[in-house]
């Protein structure tokens, strides 16, 4: 066959073969679009490796508050705006088994002179390296993070009801927040329980052991109806907390009970009485020997839209009376026992007008972020009302030596009591952005010099304060 005859069969060939190829190509699927490999996805940011081996979750948050105070005496707290949290943060995983947080806070106050040992870090927050084998079922987390005491102290401060954690929590049952130790704690399966327990220093956040014991916390909690499934009480928990810890022969300073705003009512200072012969000396209440605690909660949130939540806290604690004119030096010398003793509680109903619970997720459960098929979700819109009613009645009671009578004066010795009032109201754009208000009104009373002095600062009984903030959370 001649080339040209060739040529002229090949062209009738393809004009056969071609409508066929095209008709195939038409009926075939599309190859799926693999999904980025950084970007933002189900309301969070993520960088990964093509086969999810490295995950990583940026993040951060920015709190920025006024404060405002009934002024009727000079000696209140200033009327100011305040940075009141700015964290950058990054969570991670290596394989499916390895997590990590680092986490800074650039609005952390400087760290303070040794009592009797100073911070051995100061601006650090949740860094913690996890082991997590079984997904959430089980976790050990080792590093610095949210102690496991309490609902509301493991409850990220992204998403408070209010803007601060209440009195029970924060002042009285775990000042310190977070701890340095390692955890077990894990979800069973269609969230019908949780479960933590952990060794810590249990001297707080950013210091080393302050001596060489150690203390055990654990959170525990079921949800009833989780196993009925029952659509709109799933979430309905009941669990409890206990704290067991020794501090060595002389610990750190006994934390300041203050309110929402950070006005103090009780500070665990004083001043012992000059005589002839000795010049007065700056006192104050340092932690010893026994620690012991354990807090109830009880948390019910309906349909996502309405809850209440109760939680309880008692607490009995060792300390000293301790001469802190060395303690720069790292040297306190003990005049006296003391021991504090109390409980506190708070009560709150809450009601979303717009939206509901949904948006910034469960309260006291903070489980890693981990990756989900890429996705977008418009932004929802969360008004949210709040109520909470709470009660703190502690004494801190001495066996201060007859010829010593006045080593406690102007201390927290004798009763501290106080009962708070607080309204909130907060608007979310996404778990993203938050606008708060909140109000507050305190009331004193009990026969310490702490809250003597607090009335006399305040020209009164009733404290009352307006607090706000605008936040970001990434």
């Amino acid at each position: 066959m001649r080339p040209s005859a060739r040529v002229l069969l090949g062209l009738s060939l393809l004009s056969l073969v071609e409508p066929v190829s095209l008709a195939s190509a038409q009926e075939a699927p599309a190859t799926a679009t693999a999904p980025p490999l950084a970007g933002w996805s189900n309301g969070s940011m993520f960088l990964r490796s093509p086969d999810n081996a490295f995950l990583l979750f940026p993040g951060g948050r920015l709190q920025v508050d006024g404060y405002a105070f009934r002024r009727d005496t000079a000696k209140m707290p200033n009327d100011t705006f305040l940075v009141r949290r700015a964290r950058v943060e990054m969570f991670g995983w290596i394989g499916s088994w390895f997590g990590f947080s680092i986490a800074g806070d650039f609005a952390l106050a400087p760290a303070g002179a040794a009592n009797p040992v100073a911070q051995s870090w100061t601006n650090a927050t949740d860094d913690y390296v996890m082991i997590a084998p079984w997904q959430d079922l089980a976790m050990l987390q080792v590093g610095q993070f949210d102690a496991p005491f309490t609902l509301e102290n493991r409850t990220s401060d992204k998403y408070f009801d209010f803007m601060e954690r209440s009195i029970t929590v924060r002042s009285f049952g775990i000042p310190s927040n977070k701890e340095v130790g390692a955890m077990l704690h894990g979800l069973l399966p269609d969230a019908v329980a949780y479960y933590s327990v952990g060794v810590f220093n249990g001297d707080g956040q950013n210091f080393k052991n302050a001596d060489s014991n150690f203390d055990v916390l654990g959170r525990a909690w079921i949800a009833p109806f989780a196993l009925a499934k029952l659509a709109g009480l799933e979430n309905v928990e009941v669990g409890g907390s206990f704290w067991a810890g020794q501090r060595g022969p002389t610990g750190l300073p006994l934390a300041n009970l203050t309110t929402q705003g950070g006005f103090a009512f009780s500070d665990g200072k004083g001043t012992s009485t000059a005589s002839a012969t000795t010049a007065a000396k700056p006192l104050e209440l340092h932690q010893r020997e026994e620690l012991r605690a354990f807090a109830i909660e009880l948390d019910v949130p309906v349909l996502h839209r309405y809850g209440l939540r109760f939680e309880y806290v008692y607490k009995r604690q060792d300390l000293d009376i301790d001469d802190v004119s060395a303690a720069a030096m790292g040297k306190l010398t003990p005049l006296s026992n003391a021991q504090l003793r109390g409980f506190s509680a708070y009560g709150e109903l809450w009601w979303w007008a717009i939206g509901d619970d949904t948006i910034i997720g469960r309260p006291g459960l903070q489980l890693p972020p981990r990756w989900k098929a890429f996705g977008v979700e418009p932004p929802k819109h969360g008004l949210m009302f709040a109520m909470r009613v709470e009660r703190l009645d502690a004494h801190i009671t001495s066996s201060t030596p007859s010829g010593i009578p006045s080593v406690g004066r102007d201390s927290t010795l004798g009763g501290t009591a106080v009962t708070s009032f607080e309204l909130g109201a907060n608007y979310w754009y996404s778990k993203r952005f938050r606008a708060t208000l909140n109000y507050v009104h305190n009331r004193f009373d009990g026969g310490s010099q702490g809250v003597k002095n607090a009335i006399a600062k305040n020209a009164g009984a009733g404290e009352d304060e307006l607090l706000a903030r605008v936040a970001i959370a990434l």
